[in-house]
């Protein structure tokens, strides 16, 4: 017997989590591009706290997604890394707010990458 099988499901969770993903990488990036967070607890607490709020906030963002959104922030950026972006996002030369961009756009490609 051949069992039709419905993608619908599969092609909504796949959109979902796309749709997930986008905003705590946002959540992150808007954290650095917006404030140089040079105070306790320092840019990757503040960053993973923002992470953690998400995984509360969006339910289909598994324990897993979390965990990996953790690692990828913790194995790709130090405080230092972080500071230096906000830094950069925050100086009035177009060149160092443009190469900023390119470091907030790897950030946001290593965090989306967990939840894809």
């Amino acid at each position: 017997m051949n069992a039709v099988i419905d993608a619908a499901p599969i092609a909504r969770t796949s959109r979902r989590r796309r749709a997930v993903a986008r905003p705590v990488a946002a959540a992150v990036v808007a954290l650095l591009a917006l404030s140089a967070c040079t105070s306790d607890p320092g840019p990757s607490r503040v960053a993973r706290d923002i992470i953690e709020a998400e995984t509360v906030i969006n339910p289909d963002i598994t324990d897993d997604e979390r965990d990996c959104m953790f690692e990828a922030l913790e194995d790709n950026y130090t405080d230092a890394d972080l500071e230096e972006i906000s830094d950069q996002a925050n100086d009035s030369d177009q060149a160092a707010q443009d190469e900023a961009q390119a470091e907030l756009a790897k950030l946001r490609a290593t965090i989306g990458a967990c939840l894809s």
